[in-house]
């Protein structure tokens, strides 16, 4: 299986398979919002599936967010999407990388880093701390979600939290497919004040080995521009884009 189709094939099983068009949904624990994770649309039939999917949001009242790859199909997913109502998201590129020693050595974590896998829903405090101080949207919903996953599917996840003078100040997690050779890193966030002092490195060096430890040969991850270079240069390679569309039915209820 060449690595574009081993992306492909962790898109399908992480969610749904919900029949027309090749659509994956894959929910939250309350329901209240649902990714589109992988779709295979011919131009005949895109719109149509689209439009089913934004009537399915609005009678379950749940936001849906739909990823779109560079790979997938038809080529102008993304302007239907739009012209839909979706609203574009901030574009990513995924990376991927080989779990090789040398690899592996790129991101060796330095033996004074604080540095701890949260053990426990209490544990992902710290995680959400981080996340409030860089802005980013409904941290607590996050926190649950995360939480739900540590008690119903522990194996599947695992979250890293460094510190600095027992402040939580960097995270990140992995996620992982049962019956996966993959692994994909999600959620890395440093607090601004601690920036370029190699822990978001040393963040992903944590996950790195662990993925490596469970037997994992490959590692995927959606990058920012602001992660990209820094993962670039430590061995990841670019694989393809990807872009979310969100669509909130309740957003347009409101405003009406």
């Amino acid at each position: 299986m060449d690595t574009l189709a081993e992306l492909d094939a962790e898109r399908r099983a992480s969610g749904v398979a919900a029949g027309r068009g090749g659509v994956v949904r894959e929910y939250d624990d309350r329901a209240t919002e649902c990714r589109i994770v992988y779709s295979h649309l011919s131009p005949d039939l895109a719109d149509d599936v689209i439009r089913e999917e934004m009537s399915l949001a609005e009678e379950r009242a749940y936001t849906l967010e739909w990823k779109v790859y560079g790979h997938d199909r038809p080529v102008d997913l993304p302007q239907r999407l739009v012209a839909a109502g979706f609203e574009p998201d901030d574009p990513e590129q995924v990376l991927v990388m080989a779990l090789t020693d040398a690899n592996l050595a790129a991101f060796s974590t330095p033996a004074d880093r604080e540095l701890y896998r949260v053990p426990d829903e209490a544990g992902l405090a710290d995680y959400a701390e981080i996340a409030r101080e860089i802005g980013r949207k409904n941290p607590e919903q996050e926190r649950e979600r995360l939480a739900y996953i540590l008690r119903e599917a522990p194996e599947t996840m695992s979250v890293y939290v460094a510190y600095v003078g027992g402040e939580p100040v960097a995270g990140g997690r992995i996620h992982y497919q049962a019956g996966s050779g993959s692994a994909e890193l999600a959620g890395g966030r440093t607090k601004t004040a601690y920036r370029r002092r190699g822990l978001f490195k040393a963040i992903v060096g944590a996950r790195l080995q662990e993925a490596h430890t469970r037997g994992r040969k490959l590692v995927f991850t959606d990058a920012l521009p602001s992660s990209e270079p820094i993962l670039v240069k430590h061995g990841f390679w670019p694989l393809t884009s990807t872009r979310p569309f969100v669509y909130d039915p309740c957003v347009l209820t409101r405003e009406l």
